[in-house]
């Protein structure tokens, strides 16, 4: 594939996945929902000079999203990539539970990547983790991937303690902008003025449902697009 990408040809059209039953995330009462034709937005005014190599580490809302844009069912490492034209998805590390700590003992080398997406953080306010402890197994994720362009994602709601969450993407903001890392959001139209999870995106509380998922993979598209493209959404 050229890197040298006309307009239309990134995100241009929707992803066609295979059927996906994602672990660990039920939305109440109702089983893990099958995914496909993830709609993805078009994007104007970039002309990127190469493709940008993503790796990937989290815990199951990782796992989520890696499903809508793989098509698998993720536990572990994770070897597909995914092409979504100037940017590709090239694999990493997402499991169920895993807090920081976990994956930061897991975490490994991606071959190709320039840089890395962290999802993590809500086993960790879950597990009454110290956030100084938090941040320094982010650092050893880095380190363990091995990559100088980092994006944190912040967590989505938690309704047995919506507050925390807020304080946890506060703070998580912070040690970004202290860091140098960029920040994105899959979750903005998930949370509700109290943190808590919008009714129609609301799995268990923790997890969002299956059109939860959906908007939140393409939420997370648009934003890595603007962050590492400059891209602005047309569509």
């Amino acid at each position: 594939m050229s890197s040298h990408l006309s307009r239309r040809a990134f995100l241009g059209a929707a992803l066609i996945m295979g059927m996906l039953p994602v672990a660990g995330c039920s939305a109440d009462g109702i089983e893990p929902g099958h995914f496909r034709n993830l709609p993805l937005r078009t994007f104007g005014g970039y002309a990127p000079s190469d493709t940008v190599h993503l790796a990937v580490v989290g815990d199951s809302l990782s796992v989520g999203i890696v499903g809508q844009l793989t098509g698998t069912n993720v536990s572990g490492a994770w070897h597909d990539t995914v092409d979504l034209g100037a940017l590709q998805f090239l694999g990493g590390w997402s499991k169920v539970g895993a807090t920081t700590a976990d994956m930061a003992r897991s975490a490994k080398p991606v071959s190709g990547a320039d840089a890395l997406l962290i999802m993590a953080g809500t086993n960790d306010i879950a597990a009454k983790t110290d956030f100084d402890d938090s941040t320094a197994a982010l650092g050893r994720i880095i380190d363990a991937v091995h990559v100088d362009r980092v994006s944190a994602a912040m967590i989505p709601p938690w309704n047995s303690a919506p507050q925390a969450a807020l304080d946890y993407n506060d703070r998580l903001r912070a040690i970004a902008a202290d860091r140098g890392w960029s920040v994105v959001d899959p979750w903005r139209s998930a949370r509700d003025d109290r943190g808590e999870w919008v009714r129609q995106y609301r799995g268990d509380g923790t997890h969002p449902n299956q059109n939860g998922y959906q908007a939140g993979a393409s939420q997370l598209i648009d934003d890595l697009a603007e962050v590492y493209l400059g891209a602005e959404p047309v569509g």
